[in-house]
């Protein structure tokens, strides 16, 4: 998480404070799907609805086609965005949000889901070319291990 602690509440008023950080990156496999196109696709809204529209839909938008994407270590697969604008906002930390996901194979041969997500429309908000930048590094760790 970068900015573990960018912004910290007690929205529920049950004396805890809960930190929102600022952004986000990390991976997870995407069993069953067919081809990266889909892991990026479908992978990418399910980031801004989860941590800044639930429950709305309707400042929710993203790529219903991904794009070619290969990485400085030669990983080819695919990415697709998604963002929202607008949407109400409940609590002192809310605010849009933006997600990116590459969907690639990786070294075993499974389809995995690469994701950064992090805040929109905010003072510090982390730029396109920062995150494009730190996906380029994305590579596979090792030999598969069966």
């Amino acid at each position: 998480k970068y900015k573990s602690k960018w912004c910290t509440s007690d929205d529920d008023k049950d004396g805890r404070s809960e930190d929102t950080a600022l952004a986000a990156v990390g991976s997870k496999g995407a069993e069953g799907a067919k081809d990266t196109d889909e892991v990026a696709v479908n992978t990418v809204a399910w980031w801004v609805y989860g941590g800044y529209t639930q429950p709305d839909k309707k400042s929710l938008t993203f790529d219903k086609k991904a794009k070619p994407y290969t990485t400085k270590s030669g990983i080819k697969g695919s990415i697709a965005w998604a963002q929202s604008n607008n949407t109400p906002q409940k609590g002192k930390c809310a605010s849009d949000g933006k997600a990116l996901t590459f969907g690639f194979k990786n070294s075993a041969g499974d389809f995995v889901a690469w994701n950064f997500y992090g805040a929109k429309g905010v003072k510090e908000e982390v730029p396109t070319e920062t995150i494009m930048r730190i996906l380029s590094t994305v590579r596979l760790h090792g030999e598969p291990t069966g």
